[in-house]
């Protein structure tokens, strides 16, 4: 009996790990890291017209409903630290549990997507890193 407790609170601290690990980057938090030069990979899942009208600098674009065919175009370990956003954060929401399907294991959301960095009155890019789509 004790053996069997012992090995449920060890996945129930392993759970806890796993989800404090998964818990949303706030806007302040991705601006300091950036600052200090240890931003993680951004990734913008809205669709490539909405990336071109604003997006976070560096951010690399890859539409949520291309994601399992173009995660490829990432380009980092699956271990890599990946922030997703999106306008509100439902896409952003969807192409987290993408990711951690297909194995990255350290796929965040950007806390509030778009509308909280907006709202903190942060600048938006207009060029940058769209994914290449080899899906055609």
């Amino acid at each position: 009996m004790r053996h069997r407790l012992l090995a449920a609170f060890f996945l129930l601290a392993v759970a806890a790990v796993a989800m404090a690990t998964d818990a949303p980057l706030t806007v302040g938090q991705l601006v300091e890291r950036q600052q200090a030069g240890h931003a993680p990979l951004l990734l913008d899942v809205r669709h490539a017209d909405e990336y071109r009208d604003g997006h976070i600098a560096g951010a690399l674009n890859i539409p949520v409903e291309q994601l399992g065919s173009r995660a490829g175009a990432l380009g980092v370990p699956r271990d890599r630290e990946i922030v997703v956003y999106c306008v509100s954060g439902r896409r952003a929401g969807r192409a987290q549990q993408a990711l951690q399907a297909l194995g990255y294991t350290r796929a965040r959301l950007l806390e509030g997507s778009l509308q909280a960095w907006r709202q903190a009155g942060l600048p938006l890019a207009r060029e940058g890193a769209v994914a290449p789509d080899h899906s055609h």
